[in-house]
């Protein structure tokens, strides 16, 4: 039975989407077999960014993001660069320290917040069960962390996290891109596209 790569054009070439440095993605075609070995050579390792707080929230012209917001804990990815807008709001969070048994609930309020009108914008963020009838928190999908931010139920299409309650990507150093495990298996991979074609 011939597989759907084959059915496409008897190549054995697929199509992938690709994350550039910048946070873009590019299509390009990869060899199935060439791509399946630089999968099960990477595991299950995630790459993670490194990060850092920052006293002004990183923006754009146009008041967008631009670096990857990060959780401040695990530093996985919250939101690419240009996926956000810088807004001024006064919200009162809980602190991320907040424990169930204690009687007194303290938080702090909050100005800066980066606003997502979709949820697909998201690289990872996870939202909680209603905490009043009023809103719902935000948190790290990965680590759970939280809150990171916070969704009012009367707009559920707006999403604010706090540029308070997360960290900024640092650049890559000059090491760590030259012996990146994903340039390396992207390298690979167009050199065998480029024999091929």
């Amino acid at each position: 039975m011939a597989s759907s790569s084959q059915k496409a054009g008897g190549t054995g070439m697929v199509p992938v989407q690709v994350e550039n440095k910048d946070g873009s993605q590019t299509t390009m075609h990869f060899d199935l077999g060439t791509l399946l070995a630089a999968m099960r050579s990477q595991g299950a390792k995630k790459k993670l960014m490194k990060g850092q707080k920052e006293e002004v929230p990183p923006t754009t012209s146009d008041s967008k993001n631009s670096k990857f917001v990060l959780c401040p804990q695990c530093h996985c990815k919250i939101l690419k660069p240009g996926k956000a807008t810088l807004v001024e709001k006064k919200v009162f969070l809980h602190h991320v320290s907040l424990r169930e048994q204690e009687k007194k609930q303290e938080g702090e309020n909050l100005t800066k917040f980066w606003l997502v009108t979709d949820q697909f914008q998201f690289e990872n963020i996870g939202v909680s069960k209603n905490v009043s009838e009023h809103f719902k928190y935000l948190a790290c999908a990965d680590c759970d962390l939280g809150p990171v931010g916070i969704r009012f139920t009367s707009k559920p299409s707006e999403f604010f996290i706090a540029h308070d309650r997360v960290v900024y990507a640092l650049p890559p150093s000059a090491d760590e891109s030259s012996s990146s495990t994903n340039n390396a298996v992207v390298d690979k991979a167009s050199s065998s596209n480029d024999a091929t074609s």
